[in-house]
Parts: structure tokens; C-alpha cells; sequence
């Protein structure tokens, strides 16, 4: 069984965790956001600007980073840097999340996602932000709908899942305690 962890790109670890525990059960996928507190695997930038500076410091020596295909060129194609398809249509805050569920998804059975709030929300009043909420949730939704064997967990969660994710078979909640013991024993 394939199991992997994807860190919303605000996830802040609590200290009473063991991340070599956690890394254990399986990889962390997350943003370069992610990559200082938590030491993320498999780290994902969609920001050229921002990319081309990691490299510079030769941030990819340390994780498997991922940048945009259409960005590699520009980038003077850095060896050691990994590459995905495909481009954003919508605006939206955190691509590399989104990124990361989509590449999770198609090599894990069971994705547990940490740091991510999917509960019922109240939408910004700001007609921008209210957009740009509001594609972050379909895109979220879309992912876990277009895979349907993919088990996806939210752990820790602290409120029940919202009602436009309510229809999703594959998506549950868990505790941390019961993700560890269920998964370490």
C-alpha cells in the first residue's frame, strides 16, 4: 500500500509530533512553503521567480523540487529538478497544493493531508478573494473527485468537512493518534 503526505502550505507542525514517525508511513508533498518545518520530500514550486532563487542557493540538492514545465526553460534547465505538466486557468492562492494532490494521487492508495481546511466557510466578501476561495475549493474537490481509488484523509481536521465536499465517497477524517496507530502497527 502506497501512502503519502500532503502539507497545505500553512501547516505548521506540532512539536509533540515526530515527523521521522509520520515520514515513516510515508513521503511529504508540499509546497516550498512547507520545506523548513517540516523537511518536505517532495517539494513543489509554481512561482518562477521564486524557483529560480531556491536553485540558486541549490535548494533542489535537498529535496525532490518540482517546478512548472513551461518554467524549466526560463530556469536555464537546472539539472536535478523534477518537472510537471500542465498550467492554472483559474486564480487562486496555494498552486502548489494543488500540484501536490495531483501528483500524490496518482502514486499513493492513501493520501493524508495535513494542515488543510475543507470545513464549511463563511466566503470573503471581497469579490476577488471570494474567487479565488472559490476555485481553491473546486480545485481541491475536483482532485479527490477525478480519483476515486485514492483514499484521501484529512487528519486532525478540527471541524466536520464541508457540505460541497459532503458527496465525496473517497474522503474521510481522522484523528493523528489513529492515522499513527493504524498505520505503525
Amino acid at each position: 500500500m502506497n501512502i503519502n503526505w500532503v502539507l497545505s502550505n500553512h501547516y505548521v507542525p506540532d512539536p509533540a509530533i515526530d515527523l521521522a514517525q509520520l515520514r515513516a508511513c510515508g513521503a511529504f508533498w508540499g509546497g516550498w512553503q512547507t520545506w523548513r518545518a517540516s523537511g518536505t520530500d517532495n517539494v513543489i514550486c509554481h512561482d518562477t521567480a521564486k524557483a529560480r532563487d531556491l536553485i540558486q542557493r541549490a535548494f533542489h540538492a535537498t529535496c525532490n523540487f518540482y517546478v512548472p514545465n513551461s518554467a524549466y526553460a526560463m530556469l536555464d534547465r537546472p539539472q536535478g529538478v523534477r518537472l510537471y505538466e500542465g498550467e492554472f486557468v483559474h486564480d487562486l492562492d496555494d498552486h502548489e497544493e494543488i500540484v501536490a494532490l495531483h501528483l500524490t494521487a496518482g502514486i499513493s492508495d492513501i493520501v493524508l493531508l495535513l494542515g488543510f481546511d475543507l470545513a464549511e466557510v463563511i466566503l470573503p466578501t471581497d469579490r476577488l478573494q471570494r474567487h479565488r476561495a472559490l476555485n481553491y475549493r473546486n480545485l481541491v474537490r475536483q482532485a479527490i473527485k477525478d480519483n476515486p481509488n485514492t483514499q484521501w484523509v484529512l487528519v486532525d481536521h478540527p471541524q466536520p468537512i464541508g457540505k460541497d465536499f459532503g458527496e465525496l465517497v473517497n474522503l474521510t477524517q481522522d484523528s493523528m493518534d489513529n492515522v499513527i496507530g493504524m498505520l505503525t502497527h
